[in-house]
């Protein structure tokens, strides 16, 4: 019996536990799932932390990665600059750095770069350069510098990053908005930003966070408001848990009633029907849904004004504009912010004229937006090329008391395209002078770039001279300098810069020494260039800056010597400096200009050996089949074709196809040349004018006159192209070159009436065959049509005289041709028209003449 009792016990005790045990699991599953939705989410996201901006600690595996000996050597120098905590290098680095470079770096930049640009002095200005160099910020970039400032207890960058977001733009998630209520403890304005912009209904950990925060800085009527915007569910969590760090008693005696939740329901609902019908261009109907909504100053009341105003604007009904932005003044809801926002939201719409009017109507009113809305609208006329809109934009802005600063001069800047443009570089650069913030090295950069696209040198040099004792030189902007000096053929100002740079004791980069190379390649000066490589080899500590960039300037500028090239690739192989697709090319391309293709094969192999492998590209293929036509070799061109069709990696482009024709052409093959036309046909790619043209040339030559006509008739028709003059003159000398003479002139007749007009090259061809044939009549035709179209430069001096020769010089015929040329040359000199003429032998005219034909009827006027 005690055996019995024992045993049951037992059996109780076991079952008990095995309730208990199978609790714990389900409690243990439970807390897994919610723990890997929430927590873990976090801590994936932190996977690449972000140091505050003090600090210069890396960010984890990317930082490994881009500063990895294996890394690219052209993003080192932003890692760096961003890790010592240089602003303005790094944004000129970005700007300058490839777009192929870009993929995937900027997950592990930007929220560094944001966090560097939140302590800048004028955050507005830092947030433009970030814009300008990194364009749309994502949420994901902010959270994560948000959460690095809060691990690090930087309350203070937590709200400048806060602020910086809201310059930008960019929303912020939910978890970069709990870091921030976390951090807020001491920030009360900061902290009701942060509910205000807050969307409804406020999820629980958020929530918590920010009730907290509102027990700690005793604001009371704060915290109702967070409470009155929680989730139902979230507050009765809040009621059971008030008993310890909950809200106080004050907040639930406040619980909101039914009535304002219907409130806010009611508020979204109305700006939601307010936007449709605006976009279905139903004004009328918005302002009825506005006018039954009750409008109050407080943030729903200037919520529903906006919207309203927003659509009146984009109907452009400007009188109720007026109407709801005085309201929006009475009601106290018209402050800078939300203004600001308005603009925002117009531009953002794609409506700059509309939101330029609101723009005005605001200032006159005697309201303010921030200089960030004005710099958009210059931006928007900037980028339509709206040079007049532009700068009465900025004499509105400087009218409302805003002066121009580096964002403003940086964004006019940009409208100086092209030397036309050159006119309005001094006005810029005036403005500047004025600026009370001295200019950065951003600015700089920005100046000398517009005066190289203006091509003022002057400018430029006096822009070197002037600002190098007022900002801190880096070797970043020494090489903006040097590049850009480069660029201007200026080579000797460029070897003052290098030396400048050495003697100030700046330490080089490998993008300065890139553009010192480049500089010298460009400028001719590649001995030099090579001898300053050298140079940097040999001494231990900079030997890393030469790399792989470093080395494609210098084979350009050995493009015509091989055996230098070779060497200089050996050279490569022997100080284990990468040679990537672009290397190869630079080789293979050297090659292909010297017909040195003997050496080719030896290169490809090395593309497949290297470690890791350098795939040909389209490059590859067109310069292996430019070199093996050149020198002859067109079988193996014409088997690098068949071997991109097997392959199926490249399609061959318009400039393949002619450079095969071109070999074709010279080796007078007319059935590989016809094959490569249905080719094109077949695969869809339009011929040009040149392919027309060789085309012409070999059928000519190969006495195929009638089949030239029927395939150029069938290739324009298919393609849509127009003939140019050169194609005439081909099917001209073709014509000729098979004794069709009259086939020649019909087609001189058929360009004229599809409106062009023999040039020299197309005179010279129909003069010498015609002479050539014996027909010494139709020669002297072509004098006498170039003579009635006031052009006879279009005849050459040389082709005349032998006109005149067979005539006989004493003859009338040849008397009478003389006199009728000279009397077309001086009724052109003394018209003068356009300046293009002068009364000198038509040989010394032509080199300054660019063959703009004029109208004869022009002459006749005169």
């Amino acid at each position: 019996m005690i055996h019995s009792f024992a045993m049951t016990a037992v059996g109780e005790i076991f079952s008990c536990l095995w309730i208990e045990l199978s609790m714990f699991m389900c409690a243990a599953v439970v807390y897994l799932a919610f723990s890997e939705r929430n927590i873990p989410k976090q801590v994936k996201m932190r996977r690449r932390p972000v140091p505050v901006a003090t600090q210069c600690s890396g960010f984890g595996a990317a930082e490994k990665e881009l500063t990895s000996p294996g890394s690219d050597p052209a993003v080192s120098p932003i890692w760096e600059a961003l890790r010592c905590g240089q602003f303005g290098e790094a944004v000129v680095l970005l700007e300058q750095l490839p777009g192929h470079h870009r993929a995937g770096l900027f997950t592990a930049v930007v929220p560094r770069l944001l966090a560097l640009a939140a302590v800048e002095e004028n955050m507005a200005e830092a947030a433009a350069l970030v814009r300008d160099a990194v364009g749309f910020v994502r949420p994901r970039s902010l959270e994560v510098a948000i959460l690095d400032a809060h691990k690090h207890k930087d309350a203070k960058l937590c709200i400048q990053l806060d602020a910086l977001g809201s310059i930008l733009l960019v929303p912020k998630s939910q978890v970069a908005q709990t870091a921030l209520a976390n951090t807020y403890f001491f920030a009360k304005r900061s902290l009701r930003t942060l509910v205000q912009d807050s969307s409804d209904p406020l999820p629980e950990a958020l929530a918590k966070a920010m009730l907290h925060a509102c027990n700690v800085i005793k604001n009371r009527e704060l915290e109702a408001v967070v409470f009155k915007r929680a989730g139902l569910a979230v507050r009765g969590t809040m009621l059971c848990n008030a008993g310890s760090e909950g809200p106080s008693a004050d907040v639930f005696a406040s619980r909101p009633a039914p009535v304002d939740a219907r409130r806010q329901k009611d508020v979204s609902t109305t700006i939601t029907e307010i936007r449709d019908s605006s976009s279905a261009k139903d004004l009328h109907g918005a302002i009825l849904v506005f006018e039954a909504q009750r409008v109050t100053g407080d943030r729903d009341g200037a919520q529903l004004l906006m919207c309203i105003i927003h659509a009146c604007a984009e109907n452009g009904d400007w009188a109720m504009v007026k109407k709801y932005l005085s309201k929006a003044e009475t009601l106290g809801v018209a402050d800078m912010p939300m203004l600001s926002c308005l603009i925002k939201g117009l531009m953002a719409a794609g409506n700059e004229a509309a939101a330029e009017r609101v723009l005005t109507e605001i200032s006159k009113m005697g309201l303010h937006v921030s200089q960030a809305s004005y710099h958009g609208l210059l931006h928007s006329h900037v980028v339509a090329q709206d040079r007049c809109g532009a700068w009465r934009l900025v004499q509105e802005m400087q009218d409302v008391g805003f002066k121009p600063n580096a964002v403003t001069c940086s964004i006019l800047l940009k409208m100086i395209v092209t030397p036309a443009h050159a006119n309005q570089l001094p006005k810029v650069l005036q403005m500047v002078e004025a600026m009370e913030m001295p200019s950065d090295d951003v600015l700089l950069y920005s100046m000398m770039q517009a005066c190289l696209r203006a091509e003022r040198l002057d400018l430029l040099v006096e822009l070197n001279q002037r600002p190098l004792g007022e900002l801190p030189m880096t070797a970043p902007l020494f090489g903006s300098m040097i590049k850009a000096f480069g660029q201007a053929r200026n080579i000797d100002h460029v070897r003052r810069l290098w030396n400048d740079m050495n003697t100030r004791g700046i330490e080089q980069s490998a993008v300065t020494l890139g553009c010192m190379v480049e500089a010298l390649v460009v400028n001719g000066e590649a001995d030099e260039a090579w001898l300053l490589v050298q140079d940097i080899w040999q001494k231990d500590h900079p030997r890393q800056l030469v790399n792989t960039v470093t080395y494609s300037s210098l084979l350009k500028g050995f493009a015509n010597h091989p055996e230098k090239v070779m060497e200089l690739y050996e050279e490569m192989k022997v100080r284990q400096v990468e040679c990537n697709t672009i290397t190869y090319n630079t080789i293979l391309n050297c090659f292909a200009q010297c017909r040195a293709m003997r050496r080719v094969p030896q290169i490809l192999k090395d593309m497949r050996t290297t470690n890791p492998p350098a795939e040909p590209d389209m490059v590859t293929y067109s310069t292996l089949v430019k070199g093996f036509c050149a020198s002859g070799d067109l079988d193996t061109a014409l088997g690098l074709l068949d071997e991109m069709r097997r392959q199926g990696t490249f399609v061959a482009d318009e400039m393949l196809y002619n450079t095969l024709l071109s070999g074709c052409a010279r080796e007078q093959r007319i059935s590989d040349a016809l094959r490569i036309v249905n080719e094109m046909r077949n695969t869809g790619t339009a011929p040009s004018n040149y392919t027309l043209s060789m085309l012409v040339k070999l059928l000519g030559r190969c006495k195929r006159l009638g089949q030239l006509f029927s395939i150029v008739e069938e290739l324009k028709a298919e393609f849509g192209i127009r003939l140019n003059i050169q194609v005439y003159t081909c099917m001209i000398q073709a014509c000729l070159h098979n004794r069709q003479p009259a086939k020649a002139l019909a087609l001189l007749d058929r360009l004229i009436v599809e409106g062009l007009l023999p040039d020299e090259k197309t005179n010279l061809a129909l003069v010498r065959g015609f002479l050539q044939l014996g027909h010494v009549a139709m020669a002297v035709d072509v004098i006498h049509r170039a003579c009635r179209n006031n052009d006879p430069t279009c005849v050459d001096t040389g082709c005349v005289d032998l006109v005149i020769a067979k005539l006989g010089a004493e003859s009338e015929a040849a008397k009478s041709l003389t006199k009728e040329v000279e009397a077309a040359r001086n009724r052109i000199c003394r018209g003068n028209i356009r300046g293009n003429y002068s009364c000198k032998r038509p040989s010394q005219r032509l080199a300054n003449r660019n063959c703009n034909y004029q109208d004869p009827r022009a002459d006749a006027k005169n």
